[in-house]
């Protein structure tokens, strides 16, 4: 094969993979994005699942996307083993449930020969991420974690630049994803009725690192090239019968010298979504908006800023790949999205092929960016528990 495009691969595999789902039923905030996100480039065609925990939502949802009974499952153990004993059984998954069963849900697919596509964080505990980094290496399985702003061609060309000593060495680093809409800035008068990212059993009481935090921490290092060695936290509750924290401001100092903050929040009053990154070297800075995404401000020092947009000549490579539609026309989310579902495909293709694959994996966050998140998220609880002392980050390298 003498170019490895995803129209190539496509065309020489002649098949669309085949793909399950772990939730992401109709009664899931995220289901949507990824059914939409899967089928964007004609990768995927979804053949199995357990959509939900609610078996009756499950069985609604397998009928909507024209999923057979007798492979719409009860639980995923089942469906795991079930799948891997069929001639066209799944060769990827979905994990999309709440984070206290990424693990036993992505262990039980890698045990059974299946690929694994994983929502964030990549599970509850440090030791539960670690423990699959193992397993999927021994098992020579690939992993992808949907921290899906990476997608974005603006955020990989920032990357590049970043890469390519644009700014110099790194100083300053900062990102937040701050929210406050009314689904999250409120909870219900029933306890009963809490959505499980305001249940503390999910992930503990700091779980807003793993569900808001973690997005403002992982561009910012993915971005930047940087991980936080040492945090100081002040993570706070501010909302009536909530039972975990809802807003952390966390300050990092970075291996390279480098300084930084991460604020993630429920209760940004006001706020639609709220990611956004601004990196700052010696020479110049660059700033990211999620709501604006299609453009990129890099401002040098003593000169005038550069509004850089995605679709035009003279872009990184990393940004044209993922990019599909002519300047003047915003892609947004969703295909952000796609583009890792499209390169996880291409990886698991090639790999397939007997062809390289790895230039395709290494595009997607993986197993190693959920352990640096959640070590991040387990100094940072720590930090907060003693006051707001500097703790450090566990390193991975």
């Amino acid at each position: 094969m003498r170019e490895l495009t995803r129209d190539a691969l496509r065309s020489a595999f002649g098949r669309r993979l085949r793909l399950g789902f772990v939730g992401g039923g109709r009664d899931s905030v995220i289901g949507s994005s990824h059914f939409a996100a899967s089928r964007v480039d004609g990768f995927f065609d979804l053949r199995a699942g357990v959509f939900s925990a609610d078996p009756e939502v499950s069985r609604a949802t397998a009928a909507a996307e024209f999923v057979p009974p007798d492979r719409t499952y009860a639980d995923f153990q089942e469906m795991a083993e079930s799948e891997a004993a069929r001639d066209d059984g799944i060769e990827a998954v979905l994990v999309a449930t709440p984070p206290d069963l990424h693990f036993p849900a992505a262990k039980a697919f890698a045990e059974n020969g299946i690929d694994v596509i994983c929502e964030k964080p990549l599970a509850r505990t440090l030791d539960e991420a670690c423990r699959l980094h193992d397993l999927f290496r021994r098992r020579g399985r690939l992993l992808c974690l949907t921290h899906c702003y990476t997608g974005y061609p603006m955020v990989r060309h920032a990357r590049e630049l970043v890469r390519g000593g644009a700014l110099g060495e790194i100083r300053l680093i900062e990102a937040e994803l701050a929210a406050g809409d009314p689904g999250v800035s409120f909870e219900p008068e029933n306890p009963a009725d809490r959505h499980w990212r305001f249940r503390e059993e999910t992930m503990g009481r700091g779980a807003i690192l793993g569900e808001v935090s973690s997005h403002a921490h992982h561009i910012a290092a993915w971005v930047s090239g940087r991980e936080a060695a040492e945090v100081s936290a002040e993570l706070s509750t501010f909302v009536k019968r909530r039972a975990v924290f809802d807003n952390a401001y966390v300050t990092a100092r970075f291996g390279n010298g480098a300084r930084g903050r991460i604020w993630g929040s429920y209760v940004a009053a006001g706020a639609d979504h709220g990611l956004w990154f601004r990196i700052f070297g010696e020479s110049g800075g660059l700033t990211w908006v999620q709501e604006d995404p299609e453009v990129l401000w890099h401002k040098p020092i003593g000169r005038e800023a550069v509004r850089i947009a995605r679709g035009y000549d003279g872009l990184s490579g990393a940004a044209d790949s993922a990019t599909r539609l002519r300047p003047g026309h915003p892609e947004g989310y969703v295909l952000a999205f796609a583009n890792l579902y499209s390169d996880f495909a291409c990886a698991l293709i090639a790999r397939s092929l007997g062809e390289p694959h790895e230039p395709f994996i290494a595009r997607v966050p993986g197993s190693l960016d959920g352990m640096r998140t959640l070590a991040m998220m387990e100094a940072a609880v720590e930090s907060h528990d003693r006051g707001g002392r500097w703790t450090p980050v566990r390193q991975f390298p």
